[in-house]
């Protein structure tokens, strides 16, 4: 709680924030917050910046600059309007990266357009997290020193000393260096406390019922495993069960016996995958499992087999067994705007 209210402190600066999202996703917000701050402020530098160049008369730069400002309008629609976040975020860090690349041959204006660069490693960074930004950065210093380095400055226009190179150059990596060192405590700092409020939460959810996730619990882990998918562009997949005839059941042997099958049959659910909070009764006769990381092909394997290992499952009442099926559907992210269309999705299938 307290990481969230600081978060929603930080983000109310603008009112960029989805208020519902950032409840259930904050890391998520944070990262749509920081592309929609990032490209209004681009616009806001970009656009003044290009008008002034064309008033002087350096064209090349001032077409550039105008075309990266639409460029980021439309890119910012794009965040408000879809899902597509990823690419938004590539937008904005590649624009710029092209954007300082030519501010280095050109020199902008008075040799002075070179310092725009450190900007990039703290976009890139907040943009793409640690381990992509850290790219991003090394394939930056690589065309740096390219054009820097490469004889007779063939990739430069404008005139540079050896000195300034170098010491662009390694001012720019020490520059990279702390930033880098901030995103890797701050992403340990987040990871630390997530951890934690996803053992209390475990605790928290443990229900009677052979010990699985309530309806209500799983629908705030659904809403976390769908954005957490969306936002690193990762594979998930969920699973609808129908305990077949289990009204009829019921009526034959009465509600104990019912129950008694509900309990082996969510037990026999919980032993075939790895984390239990994936699994939620999700109606009197139905079960639902969530499989991150699970691709449709594999989790409509998963079902199948799921399906046969419940058909052998041996439940006896008074001494005589009782045969259980289930019927499966299948349904996966893709192509799916909510955790509520997937359900709906493999519904349609189950029937």
């Amino acid at each position: 709680m307290v990481y969230k209210r600081a978060m929603w402190r930080l983000c109310m600066i603008s009112a960029f924030v989805d208020k519902d999202l950032f409840a259930k996703n904050p890391k998520l917000a944070r990262k749509i917050y920081l592309i929609k701050l990032f490209g209004i402020i681009g616009v806001l530098v970009t656009l003044p910046f290009g008008l002034l160049s064309m008033y002087y008369g350096n064209m090349k730069l001032s077409i550039l600059l105008i075309v990266i400002a639409v460029f980021l309008s439309v890119n910012y629609f794009l965040v408000v309007k879809t899902t597509r976040y990823v690419f938004a975020s590539n937008i904005i860090v590649y624009l710029f990266l092209l954007l300082f690349v030519y501010l280095v041959y050109s020199g902008g204006v008075e040799n002075t357009g070179s310092l725009w660069i450190y900007a990039f490693p703290a976009l890139a960074l907040f943009l793409h997290g640690l381990k992509r930004g850290l790219v991003d950065i090394a394939l930056f210093v690589i065309l740096l020193t390219v054009m820097f380095l490469y004889p007779d400055d063939a990739f430069l226009s404008a005139s540079y000393s050896d000195e300034y190179k170098l010491r662009l150059i390694f001012s720019f990596l020490v520059v990279s260096f702390l930033s880098s060192l901030y995103e890797y405590s701050s992403v340990k700092s987040h990871e630390q406390l997530e951890e934690l409020t996803y053992k209390l939460i475990g605790i928290a959810k443990e229900e009677q019922l052979a010990e699985i996730t309530s309806k209500r619990s799983i629908n705030d882990e659904m809403e976390v495993f769908f954005y957490y998918a969306m936002e690193h562009d990762e594979d998930l997949s969920l699973v609808v069960c129908d305990i077949n005839y289990l009204y009829d059941i019921q009526e034959r042997y009465g509600k104990d016996v019912a129950d008694m099958i509900i309990d082996e049959i969510s037990k026999e659910i919980k032993k075939s995958i790895h984390n239990s909070l994936a699994i939620s009764r999700w109606t009197g006769n139905e079960f639902l499992i969530v499989l991150p990381k699970t691709n449709y092909d594999d989790a409509y394997t998963y079902s199948k087999a799921l399906e046969k290992r419940i058909k052998n499952l041996k439940i006896i009442h008074d001494r005589k067994p009782i045969l259980c099926t289930l019927t499966t559907g299948v349904a996966d992210a893709k192509n799916t705007k909510s955790i509520y269309g997937m359900i709906r999705h493999a519904d349609t299938k189950m029937y």
